[in-house]
């Protein structure tokens, strides 16, 4: 087969982890993977959101990603990081345990996400699950995944009320 017909049948991840479960997310909308820092809570913000932080003078939200997937935070390491993602409307930090590395998976090894073992919440969150060597990945579907910004560039909420 022709090297890059074999290049057209791959997908390239972030493969990270939480808890003891590995997560694959598209790379096409990771825009950088920095070391964990604690963010600037936020007054009043959503369940998961820790706060905001400051990269190269961009204000971005922090969203916990075990939060959001795991219903349980992340207790930051050494080796936790940042995954600066595009959400569809902006720039977002995800909290995570750590980073493995970027993999090429094959796209006829994807298998549809098992149903019955997701939350309804969550279901539409996950592209599928990929084995990669002897591990199992769990692949996400960046758009229904990552949480919307709920904080612009100045910090203000984008549904706040303008009458307040």
């Amino acid at each position: 087969m022709d090297d890059s017909l074999a290049l057209a049948d791959q997908r390239q991840y972030v493969i990270f982890g939480l808890c003891d479960e590995e997560y694959g997310l598209p790379i096409g909308r990771v825009q950088s993977i920095i070391r964990y820092e604690a963010a600037t809570p936020v007054p009043h913000a959503p369940e998961g959101v820790e706060g905001v932080f400051n990269l190269r003078g961009q204000v971005l939200p922090l969203i916990d990603l075990g939060w959001r997937l795991r219903g349980e935070a992340i207790t930051p390491t050494p080796a936790s990081r940042i995954i600066v993602a595009d959400s569809g409307l902006g720039a977002v930090g995800l909290a995570v345990d750590r980073v493995h590395e970027v993999a090429s998976l094959a796209v006829s090894e994807i298998r549809p996400a098992p149903q019955a073992a997701l939350a309804s919440e969550m279901a539409d969150a996950f592209e599928g699950v990929a084995n990669y060597g002897d591990r199992l990945i769990i692949l996400l579907d960046a758009d229904k995944a990552l949480p919307k910004p709920a904080f612009t560039s100045t910090g203000v909420s984008q549904e706040a009320d303008p009458d307040v």
